[in-house]
Formats: structure tokens, C-alpha cells, sequence
């Protein structure tokens, strides 16, 4: 009776022993998900104007949250101002009311970025322009 007794005891532990390194290898990560990969350009612009090149990339981060990162490349013989600042329009495609005109938050000279919720979901153009020369895209916001 001794015998049978240490003998399921040893095979419970055996049990109990080998499904902890079972476990181990397909729990969750306790660290919780991966980190979320940078989301591809919703919409990209790229155009050239007189005193340089304006590239914009829009991301669209869903739940109407907008991210637009701007760059401006001064050309070699245009004017450079270190007190230039794009001008940053959003407004629906087709309806009639006024823009969005976000502030730009500086990251280095000649990059600025935006970020911010869009009132309402839908189709969107952001005009963004140097001084009195404009570029434009449109993309989708959810």
C-alpha cells in the first residue's frame, strides 16, 4: 500500500513537474504584445516649389487620430529663412466649412510634425504649403 501510494505521489509531481515546462513555453508573454510596428504612410507628397521641396507623409492611426510628418529641403539658390514656417490646412473633400489649421510642433530645422483628432471620420485633403506655393493630398480617416 506504501508502494502505490509514494509511487502516485511521484507521478502526480512528474505530472505537475512537466506540465510547468509545458506551460513555460506556450504562455502569453508576460511583457504583453510585441511592439506595435511603425503604420505605413496613409498618404504621401512630395513636390517641388520655388525655393525648395516640400515632402509630407499623413498616417492615419485610426479612431480619427492624425499624424503628419513634415520636411521642407531648402534648394541650393533659394532663400533660407530659420523663421519660415509651413502653413497646414485639413478640410473634408466636398463639404463647404472652414479647415483645420493645427499647430506644428518643431523637431529639427526644416521638420515639423502635427498630431491631432480629426473632427468626423471620412475622406480629408490637408493643403500644406511655403509661403503663397501649396501642395495637396487626400486620404481616408476612420
Amino acid at each position: 500500500m506504501k508502494t502505490r501510494f509514494i509511487a502516485a505521489i511521484l507521478a502526480v509531481g512528474f505530472v505537475l513537474f512537466a506540465g510547468a515546462f509545458i506551460w513555460a513555453t506556450v504562455r502569453p508573454s508576460a511583457q504583453g504584445e510585441a511592439p506595435a510596428a511603425v503604420p505605413a504612410a496613409t498618404a504621401t507628397l512630395s513636390e517641388v516649389l520655388s525655393d525648395g521641396r516640400i515632402e509630407a507623409q499623413v498616417f492615419a492611426l485610426g479612431n480619427r487620430d492624425i499624424q503628419l510628418d513634415l520636411q521642407f529641403l531648402h534648394a541650393a539658390d533659394g532663400i533660407e529663412t530659420a523663421d519660415m514656417r509651413p502653413s497646414v490646412n485639413f478640410a473634408m473633400v466636398q463639404m463647404h466649412m472652414d479647415g483645420i489649421e493645427p499647430p506644428l510642433q518643431p523637431i529639427a530645422a526644416g521638420v515639423w510634425r502635427v498630431r491631432f483628432k480629426l473632427p468626423m471620420a471620412g475622406r480629408w485633403v490637408v493643403n500644406v504649403g511655403m509661403g503663397e506655393e501649396f501642395a495637396e493630398v487626400e486620404f481616408n480617416a476612420d
